[in-house]
């Protein structure tokens, strides 16, 4: 997994400040783990040296992740924190989001094995996961029924912020337009 071919792909990574560690494991639990500049990891996957600290570290496991899910993960993890214009859309994001779906969606992942208390859980992993599901193709096909208007407006800004959106429509073509006998098409 080349880097700089990701970033050919999503030029919003260019100059992000995050080191990046590409470690092939097919059988590892997750794809990717994204880095806090302070963050250590766990005693049983500490970060890797080539991750240093002061720095955001994106690790890579699988080799089937996506280039869309490391943007996606820098995005949803770091961009919202470093960037003031997806930091501004996150808590549009966060507001339109009603606590009761946090915590069905909580209750969902504790069937998984989740431990950490629900504020924990809701900012290291609920919003952040809820945010990239429909933004960076995560959660699949159709998957924007499972988002109000009012998210999916925000989403579709931070789609076409990062380059992954579609480019705002031209002007609709007239319903109704003359057309000369003689072939004169007029300015």
């Amino acid at each position: 997994m080349d880097y700089s071919e990701i970033v050919k792909l999503y030029p919003y990574l260019k100059d992000k400040p995050f080191d990046f560690l590409y470690t092939p494991s097919p059988n590892a639990d997750v794809y990717l783990e994204t880095y806090s500049p302070e963050e250590t990891g766990p005693p049983t996957a500490p970060r890797p040296k080539e991750l240093p600290l002061g720095r955001y570290g994106i690790q890579v496991f699988k080799p089937n992740t996506r280039p869309i899910d490391i943007l996606g993960d820098y995005v949803s993890h770091a961009g919202v924190k470093e960037d003031p214009t997806l930091s501004k859309l996150y808590q549009e994001f966060k507001s339109a989001t009603p606590d009761a779906v946090m915590k069905a969606r909580y209750k969902e992942h504790q069937q998984f094995g989740e431990k950490r208390p629900y504020s924990a859980w809701l900012e290291m992993t609920g919003y952040p996961e809820l945010f990239r599901g429909y933004t960076f193709d995560q959660f699949g096909p159709n998957s924007e029924r499972m988002y109000s208007p009012e998210q999916l407006k925000v989403l579709n800004k931070v789609k076409q912020y990062v380059g992954i959106g579609p480019p705002p429509s031209a002007p609709p073509e007239p319903a109704f337009m003359y057309k000369d006998p003689f072939g004169y098409v007029g300015p």
